[in-house]
């Protein structure tokens, strides 16, 4: 046990039991909460494919906000089971991804930025803590693809998506991202793309991600999320 567990004993995010370490979560709220599903198709643009990892509800909803919003940068080790079952799902493991058995395996892993003066606020952007991590075990499996790629930059003209109705969101998000200024040379065509973000709600903001990707020319691309309520 370490100091810090010994300290602080770590509890499941959800129902306050006690579990081994920090980041863990109980065998009855993790099965409760996590739910891979795909959003139909019907919702989506210039994505292909966007894999929702659970619910979002109660402690992974608290989870996410505490690191967004209250700077507890530590409860992203929250996140690790649920991208453990993803990887089962998809079949990233060592034999599949060597011997080209998975369904899909990604060039890039590009993250949904913040703009600027969030990031400056909280001092980091909450969906780096929670994917970067898990994207640079996938490269050390394969290190000729899953690289991770911080390529985008965020006009800080938007406002807090949260207040916004769905339509609203679709406006203010339409023309917030381009390609950061030192990869406009990037060479994304026909790679494959998986965007990451921490909560699906109406799809604004993936789709606007994909639209300014898209002009690349990519043969593929997907996302993932970790939370969302019902489509």
């Amino acid at each position: 046990m370490s100091l810090w567990d010994f300290l602080f004993p770590p509890v499941c995010p959800h129902c306050g039991a006690s579990v081994a370490t920090q980041g863990d979560w109980c065998e009855s709220c993790f099965t409760d909460l996590l739910h891979i599903r795909h959003v139909p198709n019907k919702f989506l643009h210039y994505v292909e494919d966007v894999c929702v990892l659970a619910e979002y509800r109660g402690g992974l909803k608290s989870m996410i906000y505490d690191v967004k919003f209250n700077e507890k940068k530590e409860q992203s080790k929250g996140v690790a089971p649920f991208l453990a079952s993803y990887n089962l799902y998809m079949k990233y493991d060592e034999f599949h991804i060597v011997n080209s058995k998975c369904s899909v395996i990604y060039d890039y892993i590009i993250p949904v930025p913040s703009s600027e003066r969030k990031k400056a606020k909280r001092g980091y952007n909450q969906v780096d803590l929670f994917f970067i991590n898990w994207a640079k075990s996938l490269q050390n499996i394969d290190n000729k693809h899953f690289a991770w790629l911080d390529c985008l930059y965020k006009f800080d003209t938007s406002n807090d998506m949260w207040a916004l109705t769905n339509k609203e969101r679709h406006q203010n998000i339409e023309e917030a991202f381009v390609i950061g200024a030192n990869y406009k040379d990037i060479e994304l065509k026909d790679k494959t793309i998986l965007i990451v973000d921490d909560i699906y709600t109406t799809g604004a903001t993936i789709e606007a991600v994909a639209k300014v990707i898209r002009a690349y020319k990519p043969s593929k691309i997907d996302a993932l999320t970790l939370a969302s309520g019902s489509f």
